[in-house]
């Protein structure tokens, strides 16, 4: 008996299975793993990563996805290793196929979904003569979109997956409901703020199932895969968006409302197949084992009887205590107090326009300085007193700060151009409907189309960080064509740029996933990414607020400038206050002129600052992307039948049993 014999019957089983689904003893990894370059981590750091990943207790989320997929932790020691987990629910069978098919099906309804419902809130507040209302609206949604994730993310772990996807489902139905019905602009801002809740946690979701069972030499390639139906949604939404008539006064309620049957029901699927899947892992005694800390996984895995029954953290509580646990471990405060920091820190800048005496107007004032003071007791309270923080110290590692700081200022020069790109380009090309809707798809387009290019890249170079820095500096060219659109304003430009930014923005978002999720233990991963999600909403909900309040400034000054001796105060009101009404103003000609320069600052800006996350993404690790879940645990992603489990388990307890004696 030998490690010969069990690296045999690995190398063996390997040749039946997928490229992404591959076992392999890290000792047989290229040599270029084990010998990351410069700037991958130092052994020591490495070394204390490990340890800790080792020590953690596993939230029961992480540990039901992984005995669903088979993640496998193999903990090396100085004589070879001294543990391994192989407990399976689904191997390669109808539970596997069944989730990578309701996972497609979800990205090709919530595609279709971003694809048509992405514009109508422009459309649904000038119906109520209230255009002005969308840079609030986009404030709003950014803070959501930014504090959202962390919270979810605290459920699926806590829970699992497919209780948190079932919240995000139900928030977004609710959220699309009240939009369709609204009858005042009250109702339909209401009802963006229950989908957006939605809408963060099913994209984040969507994205972590992939993340839970992909290695990191695939990750990019099935990431870019299943979020193809964009591309074909792309001009499926221009046909939608046409026949329904969804950009005239009350056509956007019909596109609201579509999704509320269709949403719930492609995304049943999954949620069946997880719950099965959660039923049969408790049955076969596999959630016990995975949520232990490493020594207890050693002593269970040697004596090959995990405890069946998975333990229940509030099991004898009364329902305020069962209240007060989940109030602490889901860090309810921590998230009420991020939320309405950010909230009264940036709504201001959308509402100064509209308030008497601007930013001297009391209630700003008060809202500023209270969202002040809460945004440094959120820090305080999350650094230092909150027991799981939304940002625990131990994910801080150079490479999450490099692609954090670079997808800051990604979303960050993005917003101050799409703010009000869309609004801008409908006032200023006389496109139809549906030519307009396949324009605000582009950048999607790219995006999607090129992602799955470069997810073939990664598998096969296994780096990703020279792409991301390549991707970015094109995404600046791009950002530039834009800025020389605010001049001369003609198709080519227009496409152009938004190809390039599409172009340089698909590698740049997947590098950083991979950076992050692979600089983290597979516990934190969850986490790691929702924070990544927060400071890039963040940063898209700063300069929203900066776009509005130049766009509330500028444009009015700017009609009132060209066409101010042809309509009266009322009247120019009237053009700000509806992108339908600027765009039938004449003469058209001015009215272009006065749009164009009203944007011109903000393009400008969105240039400059674009450079910043070309900077950021150089101070990265390269990871070696192989066929580990990350770089930080030797965990590999492995999908066999039960008699290959059973097989390779027998071997290797054997051995294990020997070495250790």
């Amino acid at each position: 008996m030998s490690r010969i014999r069990i690296e045999a019957t690995l190398k063996t089983l390997a040749t039946k299975n997928p490229p992404f689904a591959d076992f392999n003893i890290q000792s047989e990894e290229p040599k270029e793993q084990e010998n990351n370059d410069v700037e991958s981590l130092s052994e020591e750091a490495e070394a204390q990563a490990r340890a800790e990943a080792a020590a953690l207790e596993q939230d029961k989320g992480v540990t039901r996805i992984e005995a669903l997929f088979g993640l496998f932790p193999i903990i090396k020691s100085q004589r070879w290793l001294t543990s391994i987990f192989t407990d399976i629910v689904f191997g390669k069978g109808w539970g596997l196929y069944s989730l990578w098919a309701s996972i497609g099906l979800i990205a090709y309804v919530y595609s279709l979904s971003r694809s048509t419902t992405a514009y109508y809130a422009q459309f649904a507040t000038s119906s109520f003569g209230k255009h002005t209302i969308v840079g609030t609206i986009g404030v709003i949604n950014g803070i959501l979109n930014g504090v959202a994730p962390p919270f979810i993310a605290k459920i699926a772990d806590l829970w699992s997956r497919p209780h948190a996807l079932l919240l995000a489902i139900a928030c977004y139905v609710i959220g699309y409901a009240m939009c369709a019905g609204a009858h005042n602009i009250q109702t339909v801002v209401a009802g963006q703020v229950f989908y957006t809740l939605g809408n963060a946690g099913i994209s984040f979701l969507n994205s972590l199932l992939i993340a839970d069972i992909t290695s990191m030499q695939w990750r990019a390639f099935v990431d870019g895969a299943v979020n193809l139906p964009y591309v074909l949604n792309a001009f499926v939404a221009g046909y939608i968006v046409s026949d329904i008539n969804a950009y005239s006064v009350n056509g956007w309620r019909w596109g609201y409302g579509m999704f509320c049957i269709l949403l719930p029901v492609c995304m049943s699927p999954a949620l069946i197949v997880l719950l099965i899947g959660d039923h049969r892992a408790k049955k076969l005694g596999a959630l016990s084992l995975a949520s232990s800390s490493k020594a207890r996984r050693e002593q269970l895995a040697l004596t090959g009887q995990p405890e069946a029954v998975e333990e229940d953290e509030t099991a004898g509580m009364n329902a305020w205590g069962k209240l007060g646990f989940y109030w602490t471990r889901l860090n309810v405060f921590g998230f009420l107090l991020m939320g309405f920091a950010f909230a009264l820190l940036l709504t201001p800048m959308t509402l100064y326009t509209t308030a008497k005496g601007g930013y001297k107007n009391p209630s700003l004032i008060a809202m500023l300085v209270i969202g002040g003071v809460l945004f440094i007791c959120w820090g305080i309270w999350d650094g230092f007193f909150a027991p799981y923080p939304f940002m625990p110290k131990r994910v801080f590692n150079r490479t999450f700060l490099a692609c954090l700081i670079a997808d800051f200022f990604y979303y960050f020069s993005s917003y101050l151009v799409d703010g009000y790109f869309s609004s801008w380009v409908y006032v200023i090309v006389d496109w139809n409907d549906r030519n307009y809707a396949f324009f605000n798809n582009t950048v999607t387009v790219a995006m999607c189309g090129f992602a799955v290019f470069f997810g073939l890249l990664i598998r096969y170079t296994h780096r990703y960080k020279v792409l991301q820095v390549i991707g970015l500096a094109i995404r600046v060219v791009g950002m530039g064509l834009t800025y020389r659109a605010t001049l001369q304003a003609t198709d080519a430009v227009l496409v152009v740029s938004q190809v390039l930014i599409g172009f340089g923005g698909a590698i740049s978002v997947i590098a950083s996933y991979i950076g992050v999720q692979g600089s983290v233990p597979h516990q934190d991963m969850a986490i790691a990414t929702a924070v990544l999600n927060l400071w890039a909403s963040i940063g898209s909900s700063i300069s929203i607020a900066i776009s509005a309040s130049v766009w509330n400034k500028q444009v009015p000054a700017h009609l009132d400038k060209y066409l101010g001796s042809t309509y009266n105060a009322t009247e120019l009101a009237d053009i700000f206050g509806s992108i339908y009404i600027a765009r039938l103003t004449e003469p058209r000609d001015l009215v272009k002129k006065a749009y164009m320069e009203s944007v011109s600052p903000l393009f400008l800006a969105g240039l400059i600052t674009s450079f910043c996350s070309v900077i950021a993404a150089l101070f990265a690790s390269n990871y070696y992307c192989g066929q580990n879940h990350n770089a930080i645990e030797d965990k590999v992603i492995k999908f066999r039948n039960t008699d290959e489990i059973m097989e390779i388990q027998k071997d290797v307890k054997e051995i294990v049993k020997e070495e250790r004696h």
